[in-house]
């Protein structure tokens, strides 16, 4: 039987994403229920906590983060967490004044905006 060194690496990228999404969706559900009336919501808005997230991977595990990013970046997504209750009070602004697929587009746009600033304005991280 072999041994592969994929799952452990899909278990730990699983589990910085649901560390991501958890702190963001707690932040951003106080904010989301106060703005209830302004906002329409859909089912597939919950996109906003994966998509960026996938930015970020996809980013991570490029040549551009070859010498430029170590393991202990892996925390960056942190950043992204806290920039989703900054999009659901701007969600919440721009209320119905567009549709809900324009404000979807449009927030998912902006976390993955975030998403790849925080790749490219984190430095590295020396590993202890």
């Amino acid at each position: 039987m072999r041994v592969s060194c994929v799952t452990p690496l899909m278990d730990t990228v699983f589990l910085i994403w649901l560390l991501h999404a958890a702190v963001g969706a707690t932040l951003s559900a106080p904010i989301l229920w106060v703005g209830r009336k302004r906002i329409m919501r859909t089912r597939w808005e919950l996109l906003a906590l994966a998509i960026p997230f996938f930015v970020w991977l996809v980013l991570m595990l490029s040549p551009l983060a070859d010498g430029k990013k170590s393991f202990a970046n892996v925390g960056e997504p942190i950043y992204i967490s806290f920039a989703m209750p900054l999009a659901a009070i701007f969600q919440i602004f721009v209320g119905k004044s567009l549709n809900r697929v324009a404000i979807t587009l449009l927030v998912v746009g902006l976390l993955c905006g975030v998403a790849a600033a925080t790749f490219f304005l984190v430095p590295i991280k020396p590993i202890r």
